[in-house]
């Protein structure tokens, strides 16, 4: 009967955490639509995972608790010291997970919605650490009658008013006003580059020892600045900040893909980080799907589109495609930067030399479709040198990662140098090409630092060991800014990445709209072309309809 009513109880708690969990599910993906029939569904779900978890948990304290205190625990079925007990512990425990999910998405929040859920954090709080005090209370000899009902009720108000919060989420902002905005012709282009991963801790040293002759021509002759990116760094939700100038909480382009829950016809665009809630897709609970919702604001790309001016997007598929044989020039391209590497045959070194020949293809066939083409808004983003310190960044920098094999460090040390320059490479076709008029940006969302011991331990057990960095907390980007107007050999402080997006529109001679959460970067401009162009606003380009 004891092992009976623990278990009972035990289960009780864990569906409690599992509403807990639903809750923040909810929360956290802010393009869908709030009902209790869908949180009951994820309730269920997450009790077959988490739920049983936090059980089991329960159940190992207290038994722990009636071996070291030798108290066998109140009778019937139901205990309620023991719910008040596990319901403040696992509420706590939920307190840690959702400050910790709060911060790291902190950009998917407008302040509204950030003031909702620290009341939600905060009401919360509350009966858990009540909770605690009336168990001592309890324990000690001190029960009131009142003590065990006035808390299920009070914690049971709070639950419905935490809920209530989250169905008063602002919902996504619409036009109320639509006026006409003759299309402006377009006179100058601009030219992006993405490059992912791109870090000054490996462009200065490479740079000041003459290895990058590019980037430093960018340095010297252009502006140049740390790019400060958001969490969560993922390069699908960065982009879409580029290309808009808002953050996600505005742009609401969330996630690439969708999580459909057995059982559930609404499927989730986000769900919550540092509890291995992705790793449900490993056992089937969970199967992940595209998204292809479209996008609910103008971005830069259709801004132009809307002026008649030509645009050219070219960028590795979010999907990398099966090893195919790369082109001759490709081949060769490598056999140049990878000499010694030709037949290496390593599986990371395979990931690095994949990365390079998709890389070098389609910057090819961009560079060649933006010659007979020539759009106004060219972009290109590749992402290799962020696989490459994936996998090999211990050998540039192998003081945060302890011992490590000299012969090793003596193979694998110039691999991201090697990929540095061939990037290096790519500036200078682009350079060569570029025309009067011409804005050049080089950029990376995001940088890289070294995987934390836990965090490499923690891949080893997922089957991911040979990784080495990461850029999951936002480590600052790269910028570098050129053509006429810019100033010269100027480091900027900080760079936001919303700030590229509306600072392109100022160059073009477009208005910038106040929703923007990005500025125009003034310092990047030279007093002359800030004084003879000065920045024209409007409230929104949702609220504007270009007349071609």
């Amino acid at each position: 009967m004891k092992f009976l009513r623990a278990v009972t109880n035990s289960l009780i708690s864990g569906l409690f955490f599992s509403l807990l969990l639903a809750l923040l599910v909810a929360d956290l993906n802010i393009n869908l639509g709030f009902d209790i029939a869908t949180q009951g569904k994820l309730t269920i779900f997450l009790m077959a995972s988490y739920g049983l978890l936090a059980a089991l948990l329960c159940l190992l304290l207290s038994s722990f608790f009636r071996f070291f205190t030798g108290r066998s625990g109140e009778g019937g079925l139901v205990s309620p010291s023991f719910l008040m007990m596990s319901f403040s512990l696992l509420g706590l425990l939920f307190l840690v997970v959702f400050r910790e999910n709060y911060n790291y998405f902190l950009s998917f929040f407008v302040p509204g919605v950030r003031s909702l859920l620290r009341t939600q954090m905060m009401a919360l709080f509350v009966p858990a650490v009540a909770g605690l005090v009336l168990h001592y209370q309890i324990r000690h000899g001190k029960q009131h009658r009142l003590y065990v009902p006035g808390f299920f009720a009070f914690l049971a108000v709070v639950l419905v008013f935490v809920f209530w919060q989250r169905m008063n989420y602002p919902p996504p902002q619409k036009s109320f006003k639509l006026i006409n905005l003759e299309a402006k012709k377009i006179d100058k282009k601009v030219t992006i580059l993405g490059l992912e991963g791109l870090s000054l801790d490996f462009i200065l040293p490479l740079a000041n020892d003459r290895k990058l002759p590019n980037f430093t021509y960018l340095m010297d002759q252009g502006c140049w600045a740390r790019l400060q990116g958001f969490t969560p760094s993922d390069p699908f939700v960065l982009h879409k900040a580029f290309d808009t100038g808002k953050l996600p909480g505005k742009h609401r382009q969330i996630s690439q893909v969708r999580y459909q829950i057995p059982g559930m016809k609404e499927t989730l665009e986000v769900v919550p980080r540092f509890i291995l809630f992705r790793q449900l897709t490993r056992t089937g609970l969970l199967q992940m799907l595209p998204n292809d919702a479209p996008s609910p604001v103008k971005d830069i790309w259709k801004i132009f589109e809307d002026c008649n001016a030509a645009t050219l997007k070219r960028e590795t598929p979010s999907i990398a495609p099966s090893p195919t044989k790369p082109s001759p020039k490709a081949d060769k391209l490598f056999a140049t930067f990878y000499k010694d590497y030709r037949f290496e045959a390593a599986l990371i070194f395979s990931q690095v030399k994949q990365a390079f020949f998709r890389d070098a293809d389609l910057q090819d066939r961009a560079l060649a479709d933006k010659n007979d083409l020539q759009p106004q808004l060219f972009s290109l983003r590749l992402d290799g040198a962020n696989i490459a310190e994936t996998y090999f960044y211990k050998f540039s920098f192998p003081e945060a990662f302890g011992e490590i094999r000299q012969d090793q460090l003596q193979k694998y040390g110039s691999v991201i140098e090697k990929y540095y320059q061939f990037y290096d490479q790519i500036i200078g076709s682009y350079l060569a090409t570029l025309k009067e008029g011409e804005l050049f940006i080089v950029y990376s969302p995001y940088g890289v630092e070294p995987l934390p011991f836990w965090k490499r331990v923690l891949e080893w057990l997922l089957g991911n060991g040979n990784v080495t960095s990461y850029h999951e907390r936002a480590p600052d980007g790269v910028v570098f800014v050129y053509g006429k107007g810019i100033a010269r050999g100027k480091n900027v402080d900080v760079v936001r990445l919303v700030d590229l997006a509306p600072t392109i529109l100022y160059y073009m001679g477009l208005p910038v709209g106040k929703d923007m959460d990005g500025v125009v970067l003034g310092p990047l401009f030279e007093r002359e072309f800030t004084d003879d162009n000065p920045v024209f606003t409007i409230s929104s380009y949702e609220d504007v309809n270009i007349k071609k």
